[in-house]
């Protein structure tokens, strides 16, 4: 469709004279052409190998006249008009509404309400419409600082400064009947959804829910009205950077939820789908080759944009891991791919018209976690590339592999900020003050370990057993229990911590699924013999790792199983088990409950809430639970830790590295 101002005889001349010149022109372009013809991608290997592919050298169209240039661009913007289509907004996408309520009267975010049918104009005809209620602007804020405190450490993909400018534009849209943006909207359920999540008692003081069971309650509404508006802005082919923020936080919510579920797995398809159509692939590709950074107010824009890009880059190469259909494959080249890595900068840094900096690995940011987490998925990539399964049946490789793969995670730590090490005692000698202490920073570094250990744990379990009578396999045994071990310290000190995080921990999966895996190697430990003798369980460790199995029992389907049927393992493969003995005398102190297993903790026992303020069970796929019963009842008649489906045993026990 060409502009009104142009008529179709003088942009047929136009292109009559450029038709002309480029033929006059075609010879020295020819002559002075400097990229050689089959010399493939312009990325040169030194960009590749810094993760972020740049522009190919300058062509001849710069010493081309302008005038030629500017007839070239009327081209090409010819043609791309041309390959664009109208979209049927009112074909394929129904009407949407918003309106605003007190967030304790909103039971349902997302309904429908009966208005006039404006296209008949028949008297008495009403056409439902999709009505999503939103929190006031006061509760909005009150949410968006829950989620920047808590919650957005694990995915820092947004501008904490920008937050509050944005719900306050969007609320005088919905008061003043202007049209909202759809991406704006996406943004503040999502926030909606992981805050209601993660709500604990230590922010009743908000004063925004009666309790946190109130809140905790809320949370899969706020997940509906958010699929709901994902889907209505999929119909409107709706782009913008914060409906893909959007996307990445319900993906978050989602894996807590249900693991990765194909439901979660194809929020990350779209939102990778909707961050090419923004171009986000190639937001510092420029086409005269130069490197220069942008300036001014653009420059927040697209240190944002980096980031969201790198984490939907590194959470697909990580996804690669997990058995799914998609398992071993991914769909992000590097080499398709000119953004280069988020900077080392905290988000009071960013701000329009001032240069943005890069502070060194050492320095403690807002993003040091996320970036630690771009360093692993390009450890995963690699690895993928070599062997897409790799890391999916590792007891199906070579055992040299398997040590290669073990180097690569041992280097990876090594390389960490020294803030980030578990083995840094010079942290507790800092200041309170100090930005290495900070509650954002410690909560981060007990996550990254967990998620690492967890990944050494499961490389190395399915030669435990080896290991225990092959001097071959030693190291294996000594690696997955020192992981295992790792991940139960972790959890402990996690305990000691003053954090609003350690209130809800267990409801995101990175923490309890990592001592699911624990457990497992615990218990296999266990049932080889010795009383922690030779590197195998001690009594202590595995009742130890079933107390903080039955405390999540409330809070998770799969803890309440794999407490039950590990119990039972090791009851019938070592019956005189240490462990055995003190979930015996705990049960005999506090009364067995009927059609369970016993209960471990003091609290425990008496709990008058059955769901401990979480959201229902059906949340977690039964699937999960009856695979895992099969794997265990599998062990029960043989120790052939080789034979068994540890890829599908893990499957639901994982999570992606959020």
């Amino acid at each position: 469709m060409l502009p009104k101002d142009i008529s179709a005889s003088e942009l047929l001349s136009r292109l009559e004279r450029l038709e002309a010149l480029v033929a006059s022109q075609a010879k020295t372009q020819a002559q002075t052409q400097t990229w050689p013809p089959g010399t493939g991608s312009p990325i040169s290997a030194d960009t590749r190998k810094a993760g972020y592919p740049e522009s190919g050298p300058p062509t001849s169209l710069a010493a081309v006249p302008s005038r030629l240039q500017r007839l070239t661009a009327d081209a090409l913007w010819l043609e791309r008009s041309c390959s664009g289509q109208k979209l049927l907004d009112s074909v394929v996408a129904d009407p949407i509404t918003f309106r605003t309520c007190p967030i304790r009267l909103i039971t349902k975010p997302s309904g429908f309400i009966f208005e006039p049918e404006a296209a008949t104009g028949a008297f008495g005809v009403t056409q439902a419409i999709r009505c999503i209620w939103l929190p006031r602007r006061e509760e909005a804020h009150i949410l968006l600082q829950k989620y920047l405190s808590d919650v957005s450490h694990f995915h820092h993909i947004i501008h904490a400064p920008s937050m509050g400018g944005l719900i306050d534009a969007t609320y005088n849209g919905l008061e003043q009947g202007d049209r909202v943006d759809i991406g704006a909207i996406l943004l503040l359920l999502s926030i909606c959804t992981t805050t209601t999540y993660a709500w604990t008692t230590f922010d009743d003081s908000r004063c925004l829910f009666a309790n946190y069971v109130e809140a905790n309650s809320q949370a899969t509404s706020w997940l509906k009205a958010s699929l709901d508006v994902a889907d209505h802005a999929h119909r409107t082919a709706h782009l913008s950077v914060e409906c893909v923020q959007g996307m990445i936080i319900m993906f978050y919510v989602l894996c807590s939820l249900e693991g990765v579920s194909s439901r979660a797995r194809s929020l990350v398809a779209k939102s990778i789908a909707m961050g090419r159509e923004l171009a986000l692939h190639r937001i510092d590709y420029s086409p005269n080759g130069s490197s220069g950074e942008v300036a001014g107010a653009d420059a927040v824009k697209t240190e944002i944009s980096r980031r969201v890009w790198w984490y939907l880059t590194a959470t697909d190469w990580m996804l690669a891991q997990f058995s799914v259909p998609q398992e071993g494959t991914y769909t992000i080249h590097p080499n398709h791919m000119a953004v280069r890595k988020p900077r080392n900068v905290d988000d009071e840094e960013l701000i329009s018209g001032r240069e943005v900096p890069d502070h060194a690995a050492e320095k403690p940011t807002c993003v040091s976690y996320f970036l630690q987490r771009i360093r692993l998925a390009e450890v995963c990539h690699g690895l993928l590339d070599r062997s897409p399964f790799i890391l999916l049946s590792p007891e199906t490789l070579d055992y040299r592999q398997v040590m290669e793969v073990d180097a690569k995670f041992k280097q990876f730590i090594s390389e960490m900020p020294s803030f980030f090490s578990l083995g840094n005692t010079s942290l507790k000698d800092l200041p309170l003050d100090d930005p290495r202490c900070s509650p954002n920073i410690t909560v981060q570094r007990y996550t990254l370990n967990l998620l690492l250990h967890r990944q050494l744990c499961k490389l190395h379990l399915p030669y435990l057993a080896r290991g225990a009578v092959e001097t071959p396999f030693a190291y294996s045994q000594e690696m997955c229990m020192k992981s295992a071990r790792i991940i139960i310290q972790v959890e402990h000190q996690l305990r000691k911590e003053n954090l609003v995080y350690v209130s809800f921990r267990q409801r995101m999966n990175m923490v309890l699924r990592s001592v699911f895996i624990a457990t497992i190697a615990l218990v296999l430990s266990a049932c080889l013999g010795g009383d922690g003798d030779n590197g195998t369980a001690s009594g202590e460790e595995v009742a130890d790792a079933w107390r903080i199995l039955e405390e999540a029992r409330h809070q998770s389907p799969v803890a309440s199983k794999l407490l039950e049927l590990s119990v039972q393992v090791l009851k019938k493969h070592r019956g005189n088990h240490p462990a055995l003995e003190a979930v015996n005398n705990h049960a005999a102190g506090k009364g067995r409950p009927p059609g369970g297993s016993p209960p471990m903790t003091p609290d425990s026992g008496h709990r008058d809430d059955g769901t401990n303020g979480m959201l229902p069970p059906q949340t977690t796929p039964e699937s999960e639970t009856a695979y895992l019963e099969q794997q265990w009842q599998a062990l029960q008649g043989r120790m052939d830790l080789d034979a068994i489906d540890w890829d599908r045993l893990f499957w639901g026990l994982d999570a992606p590295f959020i």
